[in-house]
Formats: structure tokens, sequence, C-alpha cells
């Protein structure tokens, strides 16, 4: 068995003898892994097999990450009759922050939780921001 850097393995998931899986890869849960799974795609199943790319995975995720963060503010607002602040939009500040340091306090936290944050930093600095600010997110939603 061998697993390339930068491998994600889902829970409960059984990597058999001999299987080499490559750089770069997200094994999803409960995942059977009984051959080579190669570099830079998402894999799940039983058996498990590639679904897709890691490139169509990060547009699919960036996608969803948005309508996640319109769906809070929504609810936010219904609920608590308020617009979210910091706080409350913490998992999605890179929607609207590509500077790690002008990062407020919780947000810097959040960084820092992933592992690499001389890393995260580098990569935060080149991604591109969907929205001006974290008011120009919170202006485009209805």
């Amino acid at each position: 068995m061998e697993i390339g850097n930068n491998v994600f393995i889902g829970m409960h998931s059984t990597i058999l003898k001999g299987v080499h899986i490559g750089q770069n890869v997200i094994i999803g849960a409960n995942s059977l892994v009984n051959k080579d799974i190669p570099d830079n795609c998402v894999a799940a199943g039983n058996p498990c097999r590639k679904i897709m790319d890691l490139s169509e995975y990060h547009q699919k995720r960036k996608k969803a990450q948005l309508k996640e963060a319109t769906e809070l503010v929504q609810l936010y607002r219904e609920r608590k009759g308020k617009e979210p602040d910091e706080r409350a939009l913490h998992e999605f500040f890179w929607l609207f922050s590509d500077d790690p340091d002008n990062l407020p306090e919780l947000w810097k936290h959040m960084n820092s939780l992933i592992g690499n944050e001389a890393l995260t930093n580098e990569v935060m600095k080149k991604h591109q921001k969907s929205f001006t600010d974290m008011d120009d997110f919170l202006k485009s939603i209805k």
C-alpha cells in the first residue's frame, strides 16, 4: 500500500494491500479501496472509483459554498431580524477576503486551523474573492 501526499481518507474506509493512492486525492467515507486511485481526484464507493477530478470538485464546492452562505444569511435575517456578523459568517470568509494580513481575529483563527498557515495565506493572496467585502456580499442577497 502506498499513499501519496495531500490525501484525505474519509472515516471507516478500508484500503487493501498493494493499492496505490496518488497525490492530492479525497477518498470518501466508508470506501473500499481495492485498486489504484490516480492523482488529483475524488474517489468513493464500494468498490472505490474515481468520481471526478479535483478541479471539478473545487468548482462544485465553490458554487455550493455560495449557496450555503446565502441560505445562512436569509435564515439569520428571518430568525434574528438583523444582519449576520463576522462570527456568523466565519466559515465563508473566503468569499469576500483575499488578504490574510487584514482579517478579523476570528477569521485569522479559522485560517490557522487548517494546519499550514503560511501556505494557506499564500493561497489566499492568489485566490479571487467573489465579493468586494462582507457588506457587498450581504447587499447581494435579497
